[in-house]
């Protein structure tokens, strides 16, 4: 029980020092420098993208794509946290009159912590690496002429480019339908 204890205090001493990076995040709720930029979901923000004959495809909407559903698929965290919290704790069950049945003791703690501890890390890991301050940096940098780095090039798929035409369109549609 101490063991966890002192993990989830090291969890909470590490948070600050996740949140920190390099580059300053934008102010809350004010749009990237682009004054093209569309706010879409969770304050997630849409870079101006003009296609042209020479531009090639829209790689800046296919990165919030890309950052978004990384974000989202964040969730799949719960599962290991879940075994990891059952293997460490003593499990209760209802019986058919109601009353609840304790286990005499948990499955696995030591196991248990393993899994929770790795959870952990690996959330912090992956909600560090897709977290906004690195889109607007790594956007910003893109509009300057620096190439996208090599770990999240090799993420983008096709259907990142569909789902940013998607949204172009839609937001399109609706600039259109607010100018009537």
């Amino acid at each position: 029980m101490r063991l966890l204890l002192c993990l989830l205090a090291a969890l909470g001493l590490s948070l600050p020092l996740a949140a920190q990076s390099t580059t300053p995040p934008p102010p809350l709720g004010a749009a990237p420098t682009d004054a093209g930029a569309v706010l879409v979901l969770n304050n997630w923000y849409l870079p101006r993208y003009q296609a042209s004959a020479t531009s090639g495809a829209d790689t800046t909407g296919a990165l919030l794509s890309l950052f978004r559903k990384r974000r989202y698929a964040g969730i799949l965290y719960a599962v290991p946290l879940i075994a990891g919290i059952s293997l460490t704790f003593r499990l209760s069950s209802t019986d058919q009159n109601g009353r609840q049945q304790v286990a005499d003791k948990a499955i696995s703690p030591p196991l248990g912590i393993a899994v929770l501890a790795g959870t952990v890390v690996g959330f912090i890991v992956h909600a560090s690496k897709f977290n906004k301050s690195h889109l607007v940096a790594v956007d910003r940098a893109y509009a300057a002429g620096t190439p996208i780095p090599a770990r999240y090039r090799r993420l983008l798929r096709e259907r990142h480019f569909a789902e940013a035409a998607l949204l172009r369109e839609a937001i399109a549609q609706q600039q259109a339908r607010e100018q009537r």
